[in-house]
């Protein structure tokens, strides 16, 4: 008998554990298909960019809904050091980026940055600057149509 409740108890808790709270809908602005985000994101996600960005870190169905591909970005030339040189991510190259700013990133031992959002009109720039490490990257979004955007982004960091 105590075997029966158990196994019943089991089945139960797996059950719950399998079912999720409704998620939220994206719909991507370069296919016509609707995919399932990560989080319920917010009708009125584009009236503040740091709201807004928070969300593109987080989930990552929402943040390639919101990348213009195909992405131009500049970096570093691997073969010289000390020029720059453009590249073109298509979607299926592109890897979820992370704006969260933690709590350490001034005061940790290696790695440690600042990050900044200067906002000039329907235009934002994120600025990455490391702290002694050679960190160097600017994050360039657009409202577009009333939605933010990734545009582009240049990144030195050596």
């Amino acid at each position: 008998m105590n075997t029966s409740r158990i196994f019943l108890l089991l089945i139960l808790v797996l059950i719950f554990v399998e079912c999720k709270p409704e998620i939220g809908k994206v719909e991507d602005e370069n296919q016509t298909e609707n995919k399932v985000s990560e989080f319920k994101i917010p009708k009125n996600i584009d009236d503040n960019f740091k709201v807004f960005l928070s969300y593109f870190s987080k989930d990552s169905v929402f943040q390639v809904s919101r990348v213009k591909f195909p992405l131009k970005v500049m970096e570093v030339d691997e073969n010289n050091m000390m020029e720059s040189i453009e590249k073109t991510i298509e979607k299926e190259e592109y890897t979820k980026l992370d704006f969260e700013y933690p709590k350490d990133a001034l005061t940790r031992e290696f790695d440690r940055y600042t990050q900044k959002v200067k906002t000039n009109g329907n235009k934002v720039t994120v600025e990455i600057r490391g702290v002694d490490n050679g960190i160097y990257t600017d994050f360039y979004f657009e409202k577009v149509n009333g939605k933010w955007f990734l545009k582009s982004w240049n990144d030195t960091s050596n």
